[in-house]
C-alpha cells in the first residue's frame, strides 16, 4: 500500500508531467476490485472528469489531489497497486481500473490491489469526506514540531492506554504512516508497537518524533519502499529494515532475530531486544 512517501513521490512526477493538460477520455473498468470506491458513479464519473484541465496537484498523506480549473478535484487515495503515465506511444498495463487520456497522447492508468478510492468531488465534499476530510497534520510539514507532537499525544490523555502502533496509523492523528514505514519508525525509536502512548516518557516522544521525521525524509529522497513503484514503473530504493523478508533474521543493531507478530489487525515485525 502506498504510504506518504510514495504518494509525495508520485506528486513530484505529475506535477512537471500534467499541469496544463487537459483530460479527453476517461474509463472506468467494469472488472475491477470489491473494495475500489468511485464517487461519483462510474458513468457520471467520466462525464465529469473529461474536458478539465489540471492546474495543480498535491498530496497530503496517503492522498493525491488533482486539481481542476473548473472547481472539481480528482483524489486518489488510501491505495495499493500503481498509477502510470503512459507515453503515446507506450501499451497500457494489460490490468487496469481506470485511464484516463491527456491531451497529449499521454495517459494516466490505475491499477488498484484490494482497495482505495477515486473521486471527482467539490471542496465541501472533500471536507465531507469520511477519510480525506479528516487528515492529521503531515509528519513532514514544517509546523510538525516535536511540540506540536507532544501535543497530539497529549490530546489522547483520555485513551492513555491507546497502543503508539493505533495512534500512529489513525489518520486524524498524523497522516500517511501505515503498517510499512511504521516498522522502522518503531524500531528506530526503540518502541514496541505495544506500547501504550501515557507510557511514553518525555524521551521516547522526542526521539519518536525524530525517528518519524528522518524515516519518512529517507524514504522520500530514496523515491520510496523497494516494493513499490512510481509514476514511470521504477521502484523505489528504500529497503526497510523490518518487514516480512526479515522476519526469523538478526536484528541489525543487536543480533537478536527479528520476530514476526500479529497486532491490531496486521502484522508487525520487532526485535524483541531492542524495542521495549
Amino acid at each position: 500500500m502506498f504510504e506518504l512517501p510514495e504518494v509525495q513521490v508520485l506528486v513530484q512526477q505529475m506535477r512537471p508531467e500534467l499541469r496544463g493538460r487537459e483530460i479527453v477520455s476517461s474509463f472506468v473498468s467494469e472488472s475491477r476490485p470489491k473494495f475500489l470506491f468511485i464517487s461519483p458513479e462510474p458513468e457520471v464519473f467520466d462525464q465529469e472528469i473529461v474536458g478539465q484541465r489540471i492546474v495543480e496537484i498535491d498530496s497530503a498523506g496517503k492522498w493525491i489531489f488533482v486539481r481542476f480549473e473548473r472547481g472539481l478535484t480528482l483524489i486518489i487515495g488510501e491505495f495499493g497497486g500503481r498509477l502510470l503515465l503512459c507515453p503515446p506511444w507506450a501499451s497500457l498495463p494489460k490490468k487496469h481500473h481506470w485511464i484516463g487520456e491527456l491531451d497529449d497522447g499521454s495517459t494516466l492508468a490505475l491499477t488498484i490491489q484490494l482497495w482505495g478510492f477515486v473521486g471527482v468531488l467539490s471542496d465541501r465534499e472533500i471536507a465531507a469526506h469520511p477519510c480525506a476530510g479528516t487528515l492529521g497534520p503531515s509528519p513532514l510539514d514544517r509546523s510538525f514540531t516535536a511540540d506540536q507532537f507532544t501535543r497530539r499525544l497529549d490530546s489522547q490523555a483520555a485513551e492513555r492506554d491507546v497502543p503508539v502502533k493505533a495512534f500512529l496509523t489513525h489518520e486524524p492523528n498524523i497522516c500517511g504512516i501505515g503498517n510499512g514505514y511504521l516498522q522502522d519508525i518503531l524500531f528506530r525509536a526503540r518502541l514496541s508497537p505495544k506500547r501504550k502512548i501515557g507510557s511514553l516518557t518525555p524521551q521516547e516522544r522526542e526521539s519518536l518524533h525524530a525517528s518519524i521525521v528522518s524515516t519518512l525524509r529517507q524514504a522520500v529522497s530514496l523515491g520510496g519502499r523497494d516494493t513499490e513503484i512510481d509514476l514511470y514503473g521504477e521502484h523505489g530504493a528504500y529497503t526497510p529494515l523490518l518487514d516480512k523478508r526479515t522476519a526469523g533474521k538478526p536484528c541489525p543493531d543487536c543480533g537478536t532475530p527479528i520476530e514476526k507478530i500479529h497486532y491490531l489487525g496486521g502484522s508487525c515485525y520487532v526485535c524483541p531486544n531492542c524495542q521495549i
